[in-house]
């Protein structure tokens, strides 16, 4: 339909044309604003009829949001200026239009008699464009460690901004219960999301939601108050002036419900394909933030726990004795527990069996104690034991059920195993003031214990301390281990999984002593992070490994660079950045091919630790973090430090082939890690099925006795000559 201004004429025919058959929304208005005239596409763009339009104000229809600039653009062409713009409308159907706004002024004898517009619709490509940049937004998000529930409720915000007009919910599933209950909704009524937050019933019957959760399936319902699916919930929806509801189902990779995704409407309404598309966006977004919030909420929990008993591992009882040392002034006990025998029935029965009797083994000491009290997993068959605010009688008491109750026998598939515990128990305050000495002490009674015939405890006293004097002759020996050279360096290569060439080694220290032999790491290295001789024995191991990059040098290997593990006293010397700094300049290395390593304990003291890498940093070298996963595990720092590599640990890549978790932790570490852009190492490879599932998920460099073991320089050399 076409109305024209009696006063505005066009020169001719063709210039009527042009305007009447415009492919784009075209209309004109006088010098108030009033419509005067549109063509049949400004019509069906905007839903109207002549008789809505003929003589109303543009400020009719435009939204408030964008009145304002509407308004400006206005009154600049009514000066005489061509301009253009973006603006929004409200269809007929109470849905948003959005426009791209052309104004030109119509020009005769010098004064501008009124407008010509043009408008053509933005409503899809904006919507578009807005779902791209927030989709980068909440992935960003995740990527730098914000709560699930400020994800959610961003995701939600950004779906009712491009769906213009609905209210978005989540909902999340409670598998425990099979109901759903809200995850977050931001903007719909206080008192409906407080009826949902009671349970949504998951079935083929229970609303939009609990049937999009049932059948996995989206469910449109387009009028609230004429579809059946309603029944139970359609008076508080009605209330609440909820008149449709599309619900989609967000699943997992594995295909297991996580929730839904919800949009609501004031009238009844159907989506279109870009709602649809939308949608589908949304759910995707969310199944991916609960995905990988769930992974690290696993991660966070091994991080904490032994894995296979679920009980506090060191580091959680470290943390609860830590608080208790610091903060009861009561008495305290430590109690070392070692099952005898245990290797018997592990190499007998196989470590299957051996693995199931720890866990109920785990079970039975929990219920031993006190629900104040922490048992931990030490290791292997080892237990030990805080018992808060206690004295010596209840010790017993506890100790003696412990005994009654581990004597009894354990049925695990089929077979009847007994098992017996020795239990040393160190005092506090009598027996030592710190974690480390009193856990030491309760270690030396619980051998005690073993030698008085097993299936007992005893407490620590001071003729027991045979351990202490082992300690001291280590201590004496490694002082002289030194000047003795009696410490040397291996290396294992780390392979880059694409060229499947070795990229850098990583130094690792020995000692050959020349009357005890080798004596593991784990041993002496303890021992010299105590005592601070980790600090001159670091700065050898730096000075070594950087004349070993000379010599990779004058061997043609001038692309591998070298790593070098940092231990936290090291880390936190204050000579650390300056001594490191004058080794490079003595040997003349190329900093960039070295690494060092740091540990997730080193990073508690985030500004200290944040100024101390930055410093390493700037004199060129890399920072790995090592063992990643197994620390304090929040993704959060990765932010603050200048990180470029992390090492999943060994213990999430060893079960990979068989351990669907473990698989799900390692690939998402790797698709962390490069969201912010960092590097990744899988250490501790030792199968083919591992370096495959590695590979497959884009890890960047591997190592482990699968590729090599540690080697002396002489064997690197001849392993990088045959590789």
């Amino acid at each position: 339909m076409m109305r024209m201004a009696e006063d505005i004429n066009f020169p001719n025919e063709i210039y009527y044309s042009l305007f009447k058959n415009n492919q784009d929304a075209c209309y004109g208005m006088d010098l108030m604003g009033n419509f005067i005239l549109y063509n049949d596409a400004f019509l069906e763009l905007s839903g109207y009829i002549n008789e809505d339009l003929v003589g109303k104000s543009f400020k009719e229809f435009v939204r408030e949001p964008d009145l304002a600039t509407t308004e400006n653009h206005f009154i600049a062409a009514l000066n005489g200026k061509r301009t253009r713009f973006e603006t929004s409308i409200n269809h007929k159907n109470g849905q948003v239009v959005h426009l791209q706004v052309t104004n030109i002024p119509i020009i005769h004898d010098g004064n501008v008699k009124g407008l010509v517009c043009s408008a053509k619709d933005m409503t899809d490509e904006k919507r578009t464009r807005k779902l791209l940049d927030g989709q980068n937004t909440i992935l960003e998000m995740i990527a730098k460690g914000h709560n699930l529930n400020e994800v959610l409720s961003s995701l939600v915000l950004l779906m009712e901004d491009v769906l213009d007009g609905g209210l978005c919910s989540i909902l999340l599933m409670d598998h425990s219960l099979g109901i759903l209950r809200k995850g977050t909704a931001v903007n719909l009524p206080s008192e409906y999301n407080d009826y949902i937050n009671l349970g949504v019933t998951v079935g083929p019957t229970s609303g939009s939601c609990g049937k999009a959760a049932f059948t996995q399936l989206p469910v449109v319902v387009e009028d609230i108050e004429k579809d059946s699916l309603w029944n139970e919930h359609r008076e508080i929806a009605l209330k609440h002036n909820l008149r449709a509801c599309w619900s989609y189902p967000v699943l997992d990779n594995q295909s297991r419900t996580l929730g839904t995704f919800a949009v609501y409407y004031p009238e009844a309404r159907k989506p279109n394909q870009i709602d649809m598309m939308v949608i589908e966006k949304a759910t995707y977004l969310t199944s991916l933030a609960l995905q990988h919030y769930e992974s690290e909420k696993k991660i966070n929990f091994m991080a904490y726990h032994d894995e296979l008993t679920s009980l506090p591992n060191r580091r959680l009882f470290d943390i609860k004795a830590s608080q208790a040392l610091g903060n009861n002034k009561e008495n305290l006990a430590f109690l070392f527990i070692d099952l005898d025998r245990f290797k018997v029935i592990n190499d007998t029965l196989g470590h299957n069996i051996g693995d199931l009797l720890l866990r109920e083994v785990a079970q039975r000491i929990t219920s031993c104690i006190r629900r104040n009290d922490t048992a931990a997993r030490q290791g292997g068959d080892e237990f030990i034991i805080l018992l808060d605010n206690i004295m010596k009688n209840e010790v017993t008491k506890i100790s003696n059920r412990i005994l009654h109750t581990l004597s009894a026998p354990f049925y695990i598939q089929g077979k009847e195993i007994f098992v017996t515990p020795s239990i040393g128990i160190s005092m506090y305050p009598e027996d030592g003031r710190n974690e480390g000495e009193l856990l030491r002490k309760s270690d030396v009674a619980m051998y005690q214990a073993k030698k008085d015939g097993r299936n007992t405890f005893r407490f620590y006293d001071l003729n027991m301390d045979k351990e202490q004097v082992e300690q001291l002759k280590i201590e004496n020996e490694l002082r002289k281990a030194l000047y003795r050279n009696e410490l040397s360096l291996s290396f294992q290569p780390i392979i880059d999984t694409k060229s499947t060439k070795v990229v850098a080694v990583e130094a690792l220290l020995r000692w050959q002593h020349h009357l005890m032999g080798n004596i593991p790491p784990g041993k002496f290295i303890p021992i010299a992070e105590e005592n601070g001789l980790i600090i001159p024995i670091g700065q050898w191991v730096i000075e070594n490994a950087c004349r070993h990059l000379s010599v990779l040098d004058l061997k043609g290997y001038s692309h591998i660079s070298i790593s070098i593990n940092l231990s936290i006293r090291q880390f936190y010397q204050p000579n650390l950045v300056a001594m490191v700094a004058s080794i490079i300049k003595e040997t003349e290395v190329n900093p960039a091919r070295l690494n060092f390593e740091i540990t997730e304990s080193m990073t508690a003291d985030v500004h200290l630790t944040s100024n101390t890498l930055n410093e390493l940093k700037a004199l060129g070298v890399s920072i790995s973090i090592d063992d990643f996963g197994t620390g304090y595990s929040s993704l959060s720092y990765l932010r603050s430090f200048p990180i470029n590599t992390l090492k999943i640990d060994r213990s999430f890549i060893k079960n990979i082939p068989q351990n669907k978790e473990d698989q799900d932790i390692a690939t998402m570490i790797i698709y962390m890690a490069h969201k912010l852009g960092l590097k990744v190492i899988g250490e501790g490879v030792e199968t083919s099925e591992q370096t495959e599932f590695l590979l497959k998920n884009g890890c960047d460099m591997m190592q482990g006795y699968y590729f090599s073991p540690p080697l002396t320089e002489e064997q690197l050399f001849f392993y990088l000559d045959e590789n």
